[in-house]
């Protein structure tokens, strides 16, 4: 299915995503729209994709279309403020952050339902038998709700995908080798936290600020620009590190009481679920 057929007009579109002006044309959000669709097949394969839109499961096809349709408004909106500017409706800066906010945080529900739909329903549109839903069967934190259980993430499925490579590295790199043959679900439950905080101090680091979630994404005042300078970006980096390691050494103390080792301190209580803001 082409762009065109689906959104072949702006009116179309504008059901699935408000804000557009008037004078807007759906061949002026073309690029916008094939970037979001890329960006989209990241998560879910053109082929899944293809299958939804063409498909007579209406809700799958309403949150498809409407991820795609916030994600282009959000990516539009650098060019709608280029072509306000100057001109009776120019927006302040304020103003158009909120815009481009409310455009984002369309696409991140949208998305998240959607995945979670897909979770729900995986034998429709092969979806079982995607990379996307198999590569997770090895891994010790395998949805997002899983990982909201160690820090939090708000649930979303879309920010879990996107880190799964992370997940995979950091598990297969840094966890596993660490870990005893047969570890105890105490040590299991340290390793799982361990992972988390690990792979968020990497996605703050490397992610552009849009790609967080929303616990993260936001500071009190929703400033973007205060949210990704770097020292900020470096200070939670830091943070998630000094938990990491704690996590890893609390590991470490587990294993050696289990082999009857003293003298290495007492395990802590780390069964609380963090949460942080640039």
């Amino acid at each position: 299915m082409t762009v065109k057929e689906i959104f072949p007009n702006l009116g179309e579109f504008q059901k699935y995503s408000d804000g557009m002006v008037a004078d807007t044309s759906i061949e002026q959000l073309m690029p916008s729209i094939r970037s979001c669709i890329r960006d989209i097949n990241e998560y879910i394969p053109k082929e899944v994709c293809a299958a939804i839109l063409t498909g007579d499961e209406e809700e799958p096809i309403e949150l498809l279309k409407s991820a795609i349709a916030s994600g282009a408004s959000y990516k539009y909106q650098i060019f709608a403020s280029a072509k306000k500017n100057g001109s009776e409706a120019s927006m302040y800066k304020y103003q158009h952050e909120e815009v481009k906010a409310h455009h984002l945080e369309s696409y991140w529900a949208s998305l998240d339902a959607l995945l979670d739909w897909l979770d729900a329903h995986s034998e429709s549109f092969d979806w079982s038998k995607t990379d996307t839903f198999s590569d997770r069967e090895k891994l010790p934190v395998k949805n997002a709700h899983e990982f909201d259980k160690y820090f939090g993430i708000g649930n979303s499925s879309h920010f879990y995908f996107k880190v799964l490579y992370l997940i995979r590295q950091v598990w297969n790199g840094d966890i596993a080798p660490a870990l005893p043959e047969e570890a105890s679900e105490k040590i299991l439950e340290l390793a799982k936290q361990a992972l988390c905080y690990k792979v968020m101090a990497l996605a703050v680091i490397q992610f552009d600020i849009t790609e967080l979630p929303r616990s993260v994404r936001f500071d009190d005042s929703h400033e973007y620009s205060k949210s990704s300078q770097p020292q900020q970006r470096t200070s939670l980096y830091n943070q998630f590190i000094s938990r990491y390691t704690s996590l890893m050494q609390s590991i470490d103390r587990a294993k050696a009481s289990a082999a009857g080792v003293t003298g290495l301190g007492t395990a802590q209580d780390e069964d609380q679920k963090y949460y942080a803001t640039l």
